[in-house]
């Protein structure tokens, strides 16, 4: 057995499934289970072929449960909600089929194994020299999302020489697992989408000039209310401090124009005023259905949201 194959066999068993018209995130989180399926196989043939390395394998395994053990079961249950109980099974007994098939034979060299070994490692502690499949964080961190910022799993962004900034730099911590895209609203400098851009929870950074009548701005519940669309609903406020700036928190629902009739999306915007902007954070949920409640999957992630905007610095 080749060290490349044996190393990327769980991808492999990935590649050859035949894949129908899921959403995106239901590929990914397929992606990400037989990667870690075919893992876990590979490192128990390892063991089983050159008892020498038994003890460390097993090792491996347990140390990987901290992140991989638990993305492979958050995986398995978003699977398991997104697919039809006969899909499911027939998905699974696909994975076991080609992970039987790639590793029935022996691996040809003892350095091979120990290679792969090396490499499962270096992903355990996030070395550089192993990039960690997409997926994986964001399924290991999918039932407590704000628990990957704990973890010091975060990028460093910064809208310095952002040409939707105006010169303004604000720099905060953004998940590994959300991925940078242009943002769809005009006023936004930047947009984070959440499972590697696939998942349908958003922060945006949004920046804008006050008129010189909104200079001494006071963000409370009413200029709050003023500010949001008719179709829109206030549903909470709350003072908050950004960067030592008083500021406020509002819960919003929006009921979307067109050619988004009937959805809606439900956000957590966080405003602080200074040098004649007005700053805003948003996380968001959506859009969805008009019908949907969203209160449990804001709720989910309100401490993520609060944790980047309580680490937010403006730097003007």
């Amino acid at each position: 057995m080749r060290p490349l194959l044996f190393l990327f066999c769980a991808l492999a068993v990935w590649g050859c499934y035949p894949q129908q018209h899921h959403d995106p995130k239901v590929l990914l989180a397929m992606e990400t289970y037989a990667f870690l399926k075919g893992q876990s196989a590979a490192l128990k043939k390892a063991a089983s072929q050159f008892p020498a390395f038994a003890k460390e394998a097993a090792e491996l395994q347990q140390k990987a449960q901290a992140v991989f053990g638990r993305a492979e079961k958050n995986a398995e249950l978003f699977l398991r909600q997104q697919l039809a109980d006969p899909q499911f099974s027939s998905f699974q007994k696909h994975i076991d089929s080609l992970i039987n098939q790639q590793l029935r034979h022996p691996i040809e060299k003892k350095e091979y194994a120990a290679k792969f070994l090396q490499a499962v490692k270096d992903k355990i502690v996030f070395s550089p020299a192993a990039p960690v499949p997409k997926g994986l964080l964001a399924f290991a961190y999918h039932d407590a999302p704000h628990q990957e910022i704990i973890d010091g799993h975060t990028v460093k962004f910064s809208t310095k020489g952002h040409p939707k900034a105006d010169q303004s730099v604000v720099v905060l911590p953004i998940p590994k697992s959300w991925e940078a895209q242009e943002a769809q609203m005009p006023a936004a400098v930047q947009q984070f989408t959440s499972c590697e851009g696939k998942g349908n929870e958003k922060i945006l950074i949004v920046i804008h000039d006050l008129p010189q009548e909104y200079q001494n701005l006071a963000l409370n519940e009413k200029s709050m209310q003023e500010m949001i669309p008719p179709q829109s609903r206030l549903i909470r406020t709350e003072p908050v401090t950004i960067d030592d700036m008083p500021g406020i928190m509002a819960e919003i629902e929006e009921i979307l124009d067109e050619p988004q009739k009937n959805m809606k999306v439900r956000m957590l915007q966080f405003m602080a005023a200074s040098g004649g902007k007005l700053y805003c954070l948003q996380g968001s949920i959506g859009p969805a259905a008009a019908h949907h409640n969203l209160d449990h999957q804001l709720r989910k992630y309100e401490p993520l949201f609060r944790m980047v905007a309580q680490a937010a610095r403006i730097e003007n």
